[in-house]
Order: structure tokens, then sequence, then C-alpha cells
């Protein structure tokens, strides 16, 4: 247990490190296959297509393509009406990876240099594909840029921005400033468009970017992580979504961790240290769990078992602190002390969420 506590301190400090995302400019203006999964994303989709439409970087060096999936007609009459490769499909059981899979199906080998995966909600600076060239040109074949939520109106939306860029903190920037591979989040995530192609067949409708990241890493293919390159996502959660959304992550992590763990010994003795790591990470329960845990045992340790009340009062002061550095100064706001004060009953509504859709 301390060990775990450690590993997220070291990558949390190690994430302060100052590190420069620039690449030289490229000459070669690659071609992007721009792919964007809209699933009921009627409010936000507009906004994301015109987000890439201002691009800086050349018009005929890059196709946005969207997977429209259960879009209002009117919505589809508008995107329509845009310079866009529309796609339209009505999966009776919807996921991002089978709309991806559609749209990769109707794409030729060679067609494209770069796969682009963006989010329904996702905004863009106008030099984005600019930066992403340029880091591919550069010999990087797959690469995570830095999403941000833009707008936290409400305890659970500040809690997701919160705990995105906890992630984006010990998960990215902490593991490349050490030399080891980024975690990609399945938003702003750019791939070698040749791998991507012969790899998305081993791909499964509801699998997500963690059998990406496996398959990557096995390979010893580097993700590059850009902090300074944001993705700006729109949509905020409500708290039933929030609960749906980490119960699924739990359970994708925990499949990813025992479909890998096997092959645990042989990553490590092979020198896949990227690999490897990533396996152990999947070990970890999500923050907002493990707070939960960490307070429920500290203050019942003070009642029934004081000798280890030190133990863990001192693995929660740990955990605080590694949180504090992982967490960004512009998020820190007078919203915050708020938001905080929730994160008890929001990890105790997703345990009970989990339990309940068990026994479903």
């Amino acid at each position: 247990m301390p060990l775990l506590f450690f590993y997220l301190l070291v990558y949390a400090i190690a994430a302060t490190g100052n590190r420069t995302d620039k690449y030289s400019e490229s000459r070669v203006k690659h071609r992007f296959a721009i792919l964007i999964p809209a699933y009921q994303d009627d409010d936000y989709i507009p906004y994301t297509v015109k987000s890439f439409l201002q691009q800086e970087y050349p018009i005929d060096c890059y196709d946005i393509i969207v997977i429209s999936d259960h879009l209002k007609p009117e919505t589809n009459r508008q995107l329509a009406q845009y310079p866009i490769t529309l796609l339209q499909a009505r999966f009776k059981k919807s996921s991002k990876m089978k709309s991806v899979k559609a749209a990769m199906s109707q794409l030729q080998e060679g067609q494209y240099d770069i796969v682009l995966i963006m989010n329904a909600d996702n905004v863009v600076d106008t030099n984005f594909l600019e930066v992403v060239n340029n880091t591919y040109a550069s010999g990087s074949n797959a690469i995570q840029t830095h999403r941000i939520y833009q707008e936290r109106p409400s305890n659970v939306s500040i809690l997701n921005a919160i705990t995105d860029e906890i992630n984006n903190s010990i998960l990215r920037a902490g593991h490349v400033n050490l030399g080891l591979s980024a975690s990609l989040n399945g938003s702003g995530t750019a791939i070698d468009f040749t791998w991507f192609k012969e790899n998305i067949r081993h791909l499964k409708d509801d699998d997500d970017e963690k059998v990406i990241e496996s398959l990557l890493l096995r390979e010893r293919i580097y993700v590059e992580y850009l902090n300074n390159t944001h993705v700006y996502a729109l949509k905020n959660s409500g708290k039933k979504k929030f609960y749906t959304q980490h119960s699924t992550w739990i359970k994708t992590q925990y499949y990813s961790l025992f479909t890998n763990i096997g092959n645990l010994p042989g990553a490590i003795l092979s020198g896949k240290f990227d690999y490897a790591d990533r396996i152990l990470q999947w070990f970890i329960f999500p923050r907002t769990i493990l707070l939960g845990i960490l307070l429920l045992f500290s203050f019942l340790s003070v009642y029934f078992h004081w000798s280890a009340c030190l133990k863990w009062w001192g693995l929660l002061l740990t955990f605080l602190l590694t949180m504090a550095i992982a967490t960004p100064n512009y998020l820190v706001d007078s919203k915050f002390n708020k938001a905080m004060k929730a994160i008890p009953f929001l990890a105790a509504g997703m345990i009970f969420n989990m339990l309940l859709r068990k026994k479903k």
C-alpha cells in the first residue's frame, strides 16, 4: 500500500518540471483523418467542426469525418452544409470504438498519415494541427494532447476537471518528464494512420484507449504528451453521467489489468518498461474512491485500531499532498473547497452505483 502512494507522489513531483512541447517546424504537411464520433451530441458537434475548419493548417491536408450516431435530422442537415465527410449510423448498442471502426473501414491504406481521434464536444486552437504535425514529423507515432474542461458550473464538473488534470499531471506530464510514455485519454489522440489501420481490427466494439495503449506499448511505440497543446471540452456531466462514466472506466481499467497481467514478467525481462509501468498503473483505484477509502479507514482506526492510526493518517496526508501537487493552480478558486466537500458523497454514490449495476 505505501508503495502505491509513493508511485503517485514521484510522478506528481516529476510533472512540476519544465518541458517544452516545441518541435522544429516541418516542411512536410502530413495528411490527417480527423475522426469525430458523435453520439447524441447535437448541442456540441457544430462547434467542434467549426473549430477544425478554422485551422491554420492547409485545408487540403486534412479531412474531417463525423460519425453521426443518433443525431437529430436537423443536426445532420446542418453538418451536411460543411466541407466534411458525414457518416450516418444508428447502432443498436452504440460505442465510440464502434464508430471509429466504422469510419476506418471506409478509409484506404495509405490515404492518410495521421489519424486524430476527437470527442464531439472538443474545440482546439487554430495552430493545433500544425503542432501535432511537427511532433509527428519528429518521429512520434503516438501523441496525446492536453484536455481541459472549459466550463465548470457544478461540483461534478469541477471534480471532473480536477480528476482529468491530476491524470494529466501524474499519468502524462510526470511520465514523459521521467522518460516514460504518456497515458492516452481517448480525446485529442493522434496515431500513425498505417499502424492504426492495421491494428484496429484487433479491437472489440466495447474496447477503449487502454487497449490501444497496450498494443502500442507492446511494440515499444512511445506515446508523446503535448502539455501546452490544449483540447477544450465543452460538455458538462451530471451526477448520473458521472457515476455511469466512472463505473465504465473502472470496469475497462480492470479488464485491461486482467488481460495484460500475465505479460508483466515478460515485459520487465524484455525491457518493455513502459508496458510494465502501465500494467502496474491499472492496479490503482480511481482517485475519488481511493480518497474515500483512506478517509474511512483513517477515522475508523482512531476508534478501533489505534496502533494503525498513524499509518492511515500518514497515507492520507501523503495522498492529499500528492493531489495538491498534481492539481494546477487555475482550478483552485472559490468553487474548489465546495467541490472538495462533495468528494466523500460522490465516492459513496459511485460505489453504490457499481454494486447496483453488478446486481442487475
